[in-house]
């Protein structure tokens, strides 16, 4: 990630701020690899923010939520300015060691904080944007925090050697679960496209609010069929991931940099067909299962898209009725 310590003018600033969306995409969702690559219910912590006992891998999973946030507010604010959101992303990393994904975590909220905090403006200038990144940057104070405090606690309960749930070749081979792969790409693309387009419209309250509701759709649908994986024997995959002889997984390329429809129409009209292709792998996964809890979920999720499809599509409809619309 590229540091930024002086901001001078317009460009700069729009420079400054797709570094860091190009961070927030990456860790929104490599934390969530992270934490799906971890049991359930078996780590705790002693939170320092809440006070409370928590679930590491509950909490890593809000972290990254907190993560898509940041770079919802930071697309909305380049898209403000006339710039062009990037859809790029930093590198993604996962370890075999659950210690050596939660320092990572650590590492990059403190690199990001110092990319918040430090960045010189000229005195009087871009208020606003120095604001919101200030802002940003004490949720990252807090994350650094809590991962230091799960690391901690893991240590004390001698657990350092713990490991993430490997990749399962067998159980992968299983049409069912190599069918619930592809969805897991599906969901994370069209998050993210419904995510580009809620940017794009981000001055048309009703649109960019009904294209958001989706997008975290979506984005539960992800997080929830990643768990359907480990409990059919397999564990989420970083795409387009080179694994090293040390076991660690890296990609550069985790996740489409470019998404189509660059104007209204082009947008809802490629949101259906992606919707009705995510619908059709449910269908051919849940039709391979049995009765289940598995099954039930992705039951659920297929009602959600469809009522996807039917949104979209009167969107559409509306919008073709209205003129000045498009």
């Amino acid at each position: 990630m590229e540091i930024f310590k002086q901001v001078r003018n317009r460009d700069d600033v729009l420079r400054y701020l797709n570094v860091a969306l190009e961070h927030e995409w990456a860790v929104s969702f490599e934390y969530l690899f992270h934490a799906y690559s971890m049991p359930k219910g078996k780590f705790f912590y002693e939170d320092p923010i809440s006070k409370m006992k928590t679930d590491v891998r509950g909490q890593t999973i809000q972290i990254g939520i907190d993560e898509m946030y940041h770079a919802l507010q930071l697309g909305v604010v380049i898209g403000q300015m006339g710039g062009v959101p990037s859809f790029k992303t930093d590198e993604v990393l996962r370890y075999p060691l659950i210690l050596d994904n939660l320092g990572r975590d650590r590492k990059t909220e403190d690199l990001v904080t110092d990319l918040y905090q430090s960045a010189d403006f000229p005195e009087g200038e871009f208020p606003k944007i120095q604001n919101m990144v200030w802002n940003i940057s004490y949720d990252e104070v807090r994350h650094s925090r809590q991962f230091i405090a799960m690391m901690d606690a893991m240590r004390r309960a001698g657990q350092e050697g713990a490991l993430c749930f490997p990749a399962n070749p067998e159980a992968a081979a299983r049409p069912e679960v190599r069918l619930l792969h592809e969805i897991t790409v599906l969901e994370n693309e069209i998050m993210h496209r419904y995510l580009k387009h809620v940017i794009l419209f981000s001055e048309h309250q009703d649109l960019s609010q009904r294209l958001f509701k989706n997008s975290i759709n979506h984005m539960r649908h992800w997080d929830k069929a990643a768990g359907c994986l480990v409990k059919l024997g397999d564990v989420i995959r970083i795409e387009n991931a080179v694994k090293d002889a040390a076991g660690v997984e890296r990609s550069v390329d985790p996740m489409p940099a470019f998404y189509p429809g660059d104007d209204r129409p082009s947008a809802l009209k490629t949101l259906q067909p992606a919707e009705e292709a995510l619908a059709a792998k449910y269908e051919a996964a849940i039709g391979l299962l049995p009765d289940g809890e598995v099954k039930d979920q992705l039951r659920l999720q297929l009602g959600l898209t469809r009522e996807h499809i039917f949104t979209v599509e009167w969107l559409t409809k509306n919008a073709l009725k209205i003129k000045g619309v498009w």
